[in-house]
Order: C-alpha cells, then structure tokens, then sequence
C-alpha cells in the first residue's frame, strides 16, 4: 500500500516555506531512475562524440539489442528502446546504410525485417563499449564492488518483474533471490 503524499515546511523568517515534496518510494525510485537516464544518455552521447565513433547512443543501444536478440525486428527493437517504431525505422536505415546492420525477411510476416549485427556493427560496437567505460566507472566510483554486484542483482530483480507479464513477484519458473 503507498504512504500518502506529504509537503515538509521550513521555517525561514518566520514563515512557513514548502521545501521538498515527500515522495512514495514508488514514485522516488522511478524519477531516480529517469534522473539517472537521462544524466547517462548524456554523457554517453558526449563520451562517442568526442572518441569520434560517429553514433548516438540511441544507435548504440540498437546495436546492443540486436546483439543480444539477434533476429529482432524493429517493432520489438523499439519497445525495448521505449521509442516509436517510425523512430527506430530511422535508427535502423542509418545502422543498414553505415553497415552495421543487416536485415532478412521476417520469416511468419512478410512485412517485418529480422535484424542482425555485422562484422562492422560488431566493430562499431567495441569502439562504443571502449568509450562508454569511463562513463559507467565514474557513475560507479562510489560504490564497493558489493554494492555494484548488488545493485546489478536489484536490476535485474526489477526487469525480470516487469518482463515477467506484470505479474507480482518473478516469472514463472524462477524463484527471487532474496
């Protein structure tokens, strides 16, 4: 059940100010996640630009997906990315025109593509990983490698949740790890 929404006050001059809005841990824990997002999507975008590796992380994350589902068509390669498919349609044409992408015809639907990672994707996709690894080691710093381990362990814990059909708890077949 959520804690209702409170304002705290401060007393500043006598009067009473509004200062932070108390939030549901809920509602916290998803604009961390937004905050974190887009501060990442930045820097990543700022690291690939000046290591010269001519892609966008919207680029890199097709990349990314594709290497793990390859095969994947562009309607499941947008919902991943949580962007439109006409938006990812973009992202793919210029992923095929650089190279990087090759595509086959979708085997049960004759109006889908199936995509997969080049050798040039691949290459493509060290050279991001290699500019990335900065990033992510700073945004980790503060952590002891128990953390690390543990905050991937929660991650994971929160995607297959909500993979898992959005049913409560982990999918079938699986059990949580407390």
């Amino acid at each position: 059940m959520r804690a209702k929404r409170g304002v705290k006050s401060s007393v500043q001059g006598g009067t009473v100010a509004p200062a932070a809005v108390m939030r549901d841990a809920e509602d916290e824990v998803g604009y961390q996640f937004k905050r974190l997002g887009a501060a990442l999507r930045q820097q990543l975008d700022d690291m690939l630009r000046r290591q010269g590796v001519g892609l966008s992380m919207a680029h890199v994350a097709a990349l990314f997906a594709l290497e793990d589902e390859p095969g994947a068509t562009g309607a499941t390669l947008a919902r991943h990315a949580m962007i439109t498919a006409q938006a990812m349609n973009t992202v793919l044409r210029r992923l095929e025109r650089d190279g990087c992408i090759g595509r086959k015809p979708q085997p049960h639907n004759r109006r889908a593509d199936c995509w997969h990672v080049t050798p040039a994707g691949e290459r493509q996709l060290a050279r991001a990983r290699a500019a990335g690894k900065p990033v992510f080691r700073r945004m980790l710093a503060s952590l002891t490698q128990k953390q690390k381990a543990e905050l991937q362990r929660l991650l994971a814990r929160c995607v297959a949740a909500l993979e898992g059909g959005g049913r409560e708890g982990p999918p079938r077949g699986r059990s949580a790890r407390p």
